[in-house]
């Protein structure tokens, strides 16, 4: 991805406020140009608008700013892909969605609207190119390499405050090598550690083996004590309890006391009916009393009225003597037959006694209950010393497999390492690079190194491809600097050469302490090879006090600058041009 224009647009003017063209090629400088004081004119805004439209947040500078609110300002870049333009957009009053566009226009829903997330991810793939596959880091992640600020980009070749594996994981992908070594085997070093975790447990839990082989005899001959000792108590002869004897006793009891229900219900059901009998007797009576009256009607009635009358005179008073005398004798064998129950009842209930007497003997019972207690302590400490001696004996099986992964973990680290090894033209041209640049600037030699580690100690970052960079005198903040500015060269022109992804490099500020020759000489340089190879820009900041007057005549003859700011017509120089 090539970026080609970055644009300043008032949504609310409907007009492009500024625009600045990059060269496609080489070096971009962003300088600023006050007579006395450079900062705060634009050049790091111009950078962090970059950023933004890169997919970063948006920076606190441009938060809540009246200025540019009221206009609604939008940012457009420009940029080329495999020959083909697009427009990328942010909007500085929405923070939640990026834009993308064939064309510029001052309507926001003429832009394709993104989620920040699917903007970035779009973006990724735009500037990785070729390099997207698996296991890539993010692009949030590599873009502090690729755009490097002068706050916190400079103390050294690694970001700081960064998880050591994830810094070199970025400079491997920067440097087109391997990514995930170390990952790989510290997954295999966790596993190993797992197991060695457990068996230091295992040798805490059981310190003296043979120590808790004779507790596990002891413990075994003080059950086998005590189980004898409940088998010598003789219950039968000593409380006269037979527990099949009590179990068909209760069952009896229960035959006997359904029995016992039943007879009850029967002897109430006929002492009712015997009631009711004679209830409906004395209601026969009172008609009998009313005989005389019925005599009297008798004369205006049929025959059969008088035949029905003492019909029903004659039915209830047989039942009343017939039947009555049934249910009277019925409930006299019922009574029998329930006394009989009772004392049936009676002699199981006295066995049922007699069976359980043992729970009334309290002294017999403590004696039982306190043996058996003891009994479930010394089981449940026999557990736990088998327990211990079976995990003691998994010590050899984990240390075994302990082993294997420590084989696996070696076998795996020379694997990587003759698979890095395959890397070595690679590696050879970014170090070539880097002494080169070195020589340029100071006309000394430089160390850039990538190291494999290959030792498989705990502690070591096995897997690592560890980078080891230097240059004479690099404890001078100017030196420094510029040893970073020239590693991370080394490492875009590597890309460059491959045609690769990540073709751009940003340096914000890192210019501003180097040595004037030394800086001259490096920006000429990287601007000529980029020129030569036909591909890869450049972005850097500098003042114009920092740079010598004929090789800042050199950059505009070259064309070099792509943007000048100050504050000194009226803010029209600043980056938004206006004062915000």
């Amino acid at each position: 991805m090539i970026l080609v224009e970055l644009y300043i647009l008032s949504l609310k003017e409907k007009r492009i406020i500024k625009k600045y063209t990059f060269n496609k090629t080489g070096i971009n400088v962003i300088l600023g140009v006050a007579k006395k004081d450079s900062n705060g004119v634009g050049k790091t805004a111009m950078i962090d608008a970059i950023r933004m439209l890169l997919g970063e947040a948006l920076p606190n500078d441009f938060k809540e700013k009246e200025e540019l609110s009221k206009r609604d300002i939008m940012l457009a870049l420009k940029v080329e892909l495999e020959g083909e333009f697009k427009y990328l957009g942010r909007q500085l009053l929405d923070m939640e969605n990026g834009y993308f566009s064939n064309d510029i226009s001052m309507d926001i829903q003429e832009w394709e609207k993104y989620s920040i997330d699917m903007y970035r991810e779009k973006i990724q793939r735009y500037i990785f190119h070729n390099m997207m596959k698996e296991n890539v880091p993010s692009f949030q992640a590599v873009r502090e390499y690729i755009i490097r600020d002068e706050k916190q980009g400079f103390n050294d070749i690694g970001l700081p405050k960064r998880r050591a594996i994830q810094v070199s994981k970025c400079l491997n992908f920067l440097s087109m090598l391997p990514l995930d070594y170390e990952e790989k085997i510290n997954k295999l070093k966790k596993e190993q550690a797992d197991l060695e975790s457990e068996i230091g447990v295992i040798k805490t839990i059981a310190k003296d083996i043979t120590k808790l082989r004779n507790d596990k005899i002891k413990i075994e001959t003080d059950i086998s004590r005590m189980k004898s000792m409940l088998d010598l108590i003789d219950v039968n002869e000593k409380i006269d309890y037979d527990e099949n004897k009590y179990t068909d006793a209760k069952k009896k009891l229960k035959d006997i006391e359904v029995q016992i229900f039943k007879n009850d219900f029967s002897m109430k059901q006929y002492e009712q009916s015997i009631i009711n009998l004679e209830q409906k007797n004395k209601k026969m009576q009172e008609l009998v009393n009313l005989k005389e009256y019925y005599a009297q009607l008798l004369k205006y009635f049929p025959d059969d009225l008088v035949e029905n009358y003492e019909q029903m005179e004659n039915f209830f008073g047989f039942m009343l003597e017939n039947r009555g005398k049934y249910f009277k004798e019925r409930i006299e064998e019922l009574k029998k037959e329930a006394e009989y129950l009772q004392v049936q009842k009676k002699e199981i209930q006295d066995v049922i006694a007699t069976c359980t007497q043992i729970f009334q003997n309290t002294q017999i019972v403590e004696d039982i209950h306190n043996i058996n207690e003891q009994l479930n302590e010394e089981y449940m400490k026999l557990a736990d010393v088998k327990m211990k001696i079976e995990k003691f004996n998994e010590i050899n099986e984990l240390t075994k497999l302990s082993n294997e992964k420590g084989k696996e973990i070696l076998e795996k680290t020379l694997e990587f390492e003759t698979d890095y090894n395959n890397y070595s033209v690679n590696v050879n041209n970014i170090e070539k690079h880097f002494k080169n640049l070195v020589q340029v600037a100071y006309e000394e030699d430089g160390i850039l190194n990538y190291i494999y580690e290959n030792d498989v100690k705990k502690r070591s970052n096995t897997g690592r491809i560890k980078i080891v960079c230097q240059i004479a005198d690099e404890n001078s903040h100017g030196r420094l600097y510029m040893k970073i500015n020239m590693f991370d060269l080394a490492l875009f022109l590597n890309r460059v050469d491959c045609d690769a992804g990540c073709t751009i490099l940003v340096h914000d500020g890192s210019y501003c302490k180097p040595n004037p020759v030394a800086k001259a000489n490096i920006i000429n340089y990287v601007d000529g090879y980029l020129k030569n190879v036909g591909r890869g820009q450049y972005f850097i900041t500098i003042n114009k006090s920092e740079i010598d007057r004929d090789d800042l005549n050199i950059f505009r003859k070259k064309k070099m600058i792509v943007a000048e700011f100050d504050r000194e017509h009226g803010d029209e120089h600043r980056f938004f041009g206006c004062k915000y």
